[in-house]
């Protein structure tokens, strides 16, 4: 049928390339480590940090204000930095505050965190989508869109799953 032809013509052509096929295979890795902490987030943030439910609620606004910021700086970045760069920076970034967030039981701290998170996340989000559009013939594009959305999708709720197990055994810094 012509459904499962293009399905597979999309998968042919991403399996012979590297970058995105690798692009993709990122962002699944990115959101599985991204996704295990914010799956017990509300836990870490009222019973390890203390904060209670508003706590909560305003260490993910910090996330969104980070990325509404980032929005707002994204052509000053792209004119200034190369993708290759920012992309880079938002991986160390990922590790580097996935440790900090581990460490810190301070509620300002896992403020700024959590903005940083939100920063770095919409700058990967925009740098990703326009590298795998620009590598993407036309044709194949929403083929291989929807293969990088399983990847994202899938990766949150592998992460989650992960982070729930991790925070069952070994606490609530482990995911």
């Amino acid at each position: 049928d012509g459904r499962s032809r293009a399905i597979r013509e999309g998968l042919r052509w991403l399996r012979h390339n590297a970058p995105v096929r690798t692009l993709i295979l990122i962002i699944l890795t990115f959101n599985v480590t991204w996704a295990a902490p914010w799956g017990v987030l509300v836990l870490y943030a009222t019973e390890h940090l203390r904060m209670g439910p508003l706590g909560y609620g305003a260490l993910t606004t910090a996330s969104a204000v980070g990325g509404l910021i980032a929005i707002f700086c994204f052509g000053w970045l792209e004119r200034h930095v190369s993708f290759a760069t920012l992309m880079r920076v938002c991986l160390s970034l990922e590790v580097l505050m996935h440790l900090a967030f581990a460490l810190t039981t301070s509620g300002a701290v896992a403020f700024v965190i959590m903005f940083g998170f939100g920063l770095y996340a919409f700058v990967w989000a925009t740098i990703s989508t326009t590298v795998r559009q620009r590598l993407v013939p036309m044709e194949l594009q929403g083929r291989i869109s929807s293969v990088n959305a399983v990847g994202v999708f899938g990766g949150l709720v592998i992460g989650q799953a992960i982070g729930g197990v991790l925070a069952q055994f070994f606490g609530l810094t482990a995911p």
